[in-house]
């Protein structure tokens, strides 16, 4: 026997409104929003602002982010994708690829690149789209104007913040990847190139703070001139001269023609409740085949974290995933069975192949185009001039008093993105290009104007009675398992938000069925002799085997908002 470390959250509940975020101060920044009188999107958009700069390693500026907002009043649910897109210059063979058997250190395991081009460094920055998306939600669901919105941000990068643990940790651990870049160097380091010091243990010295003013100055510009001043402005010229002056591909022109695009959400119906994902080229497709494939079972009657419910969670996701690898990228430049791999009746066919009692399925890519119909996109322009055209991520929900809801999940790729820092503007750029197979002639080939096929699942449930729960994650690929636990968690189990997040969880693709180590060993002995080749391990506070996930629910007997949150890091839930 061997002790085990067991960590959780407590629940923080509310009516007036409530915002969780991967980082205190952030979520205490849409609060603030929230008690000013502004409403989910006003918090939404400044929380997202402010996590950029007291988790700048996670998401910025420089990154891309899918949201899904609910406006209660006009009972309209939409999603604006602000995803990062290939640059126009960009071609398939633009790197060079290394032997056969290598692999890149991005989210799907790309053929690696010489020099690392397409996880680090100039070569490996998309087109960001995160600040038109944040701009978009603004100006199209906000109250409050966006100068109010954005002065916490502000406040926050010019005057900095303490160091702590987190921001130290990720820092450390990232000192090697980003030594190569002075301008990166010169913000997140000290001057002598090692980290910016915490406080100690025993608060005998207090903790070095974390100031950004070449960033401050880039929000206040984006603050008074909105999206222009960002795409199109002093900003645009410095990226685009550093970019290109470095190997890189990103022109003024990308810029100054990118778009944040508007959606209607992919809704699915699972035992009476509709959830809401961003379509296309995010998670939410895959997490809706799954979800459809365990519609055909009993998941209550078999048990939580039982052998029997997750030897079929574990065959779902499976599926789920090796269908996503096999047909899944952007739709609108590649040809994608996406209703076929949305089709409840795709689902049906697919559970009937499961073997209740042995595993692996040994046939996990399907077969969706016999169930794919022909319909048109529904991409759109909403109204105001807007022309549609271990990954590093973070998530934040708000939902307000009147039951506004946002989800929101934004993203650099990983840790401080490409490693690229833009002098003068404090901007750290993405690495979006690993998101693209850098082999040609593949279904995520580079090809200009792309969208990247990302992991992020910003979630939004409804009951009978209205908006129920904001969820999304952090985490890679493991975002989608653990929104689709959490979902499971929720809705078969009928567990409130905290336990729904804090339960153990499994993660399964075409390798080894991963599972949290807190799972009872008769129920790890018996998925083996199912025939699952099982790997345990231990989420501590500097891992994300399963995802980090945060929610919102709306407890229909109180009316209150309850809080849930991953226990092992500073994830933050404040209501008003």
């Amino acid at each position: 026997m061997i002790s085990r470390m067991l960590v959780n959250k407590t629940t923080i509940k509310s009516k007036n409104g409530m915002v969780t975020a991967m980082h205190p101060l952030a979520a205490k920044v849409g609060a603030s929003i929230l008690k000013a009188g502004g409403n989910a999107a006003d918090a939404a958009v400044a929380t997202a602002f402010a996590i950029g700069v007291v988790e700048p390693f996670m998401s910025g500026l420089g990154g891309g982010a899918s949201i899904v907002i609910h406006d209660s009043k006009k009972n309209l649910t939409k999603v604006i994708d602000g995803s990062v897109k290939v640059p126009g210059k960009a071609t398939e063979d633009m790197f060079d690829l290394l032997d056969t058997d290598s692999q890149g250190s991005g989210v799907y395991g790309w053929r690696g690149t010489k020099n690392d081009e397409a996880e680090t460094g100039y070569r490996s920055i998309a087109i960001p789209g995160a600040v038109d998306s944040y701009l978009l939600l603004h100006d199209k669901f906000g109250s409050i104007p966006l100068t109010q919105v954005m002065k916490p941000a502000i406040e926050l990068a010019s005057r900095g913040f303490p160091i702590d643990w987190y921001v130290f940790f990720t820092c450390a651990s990232s000192l090697p990847r980003l030594s190569r870049f002075p301008e990166t160097m010169a913000v997140f380091y000290k001057s002598d190139g090692y980290p910016f010091q915490a406080g100690n243990f025993d608060d005998t010295r207090s903790p070095d703070r974390l100031i950004q003013k070449d960033l401050a100055k880039t929000l206040t510009a984006i603050s008074d001139g909105g999206s222009k001043a960002f795409y199109e402005g002093y900003v645009t010229k410095s990226m685009a001269k550093h970019i290109q002056s470095n190997g890189g591909l990103i022109s003024e022109d990308d810029l100054a023609h990118y778009k944040a695009r508007c959606f209607d959400p992919l809704q699915v119906e699972y035992r009476s409740k509709l959830i809401n994902f961003a379509p296309y080229n995010s998670g939410g497709t895959t997490v809706a085949e799954i979800l459809n494939i365990l519609g055909s079972f009993d998941l209550t009657s078999l048990g939580h974290n039982t052998i029997d419910s997750l030897h079929l969670i574990a065959e779902a996701m499976r599926m789920g995933f090796s269908d996503r690898f096999a047909h899944m990228g952007d739709p609108f430049y590649s040809n994608i069975p996406i209703n076929g791999l949305e089709s409840k009746a795709y689902a049906l066919e697919r559970s009937r192949i499961i073997n209740k009692t042995k595993g692996p399925v040994s046939d996990p890519v399907g077969n969706p185009w016999p169930f794919q119909i022909k319909v048109s996109s529904s991409a759109s322009i909403l109204p105001g001039g807007y022309d549609a055209s271990r990954q590093n991520t973070t998530h934040l929900n708000v939902i307000d008093s009147k039951h506004n809801m946002v989800s929101l999940t934004t993203s650099l790729g990983q840790a401080f993105g490409s490693g690229v820092v833009i002098p003068n503007t404090g901007v750290t750029l993405n690495n979006g290009m690993m998101w693209f197979d850098p082999e040609p002639g593949h279904i995520n080939s580079i090809r200009p104007g792309r969208h990247a096929m990302h992991a992020g699942t910003p979630t939004l449930i409804f009951d009978e009675q209205g908006p129920l729960m904001a969820l999304g994650a952090p985490g890679g690929r493991k975002v989608l398992t653990s929104v689709l636990q959490c979902i499971l968690n929720t809705i078969d189990y009928k567990m409130n938000m905290q336990d729904a997040i804090s339960s153990p969880r499994i993660h399964a693709e075409s390798g080894p069925l991963s599972i949290d180590n807190r799972i009872p060993p008769h129920v790890v002995a018996g998925l083996q002799k199912i025939g699952h080749n099982v790997v345990l391990r231990e989420e501590t506070p500097i891992t994300s085997y399963y995802g980090r996930p945060a929610g919102i629910l709306i407890d229909r007997k109180s009316e209150l908002m309850r809080s849930g949150l991953q226990p092992y890091n500073l994830s933050t839930a404040v209501g008003i």
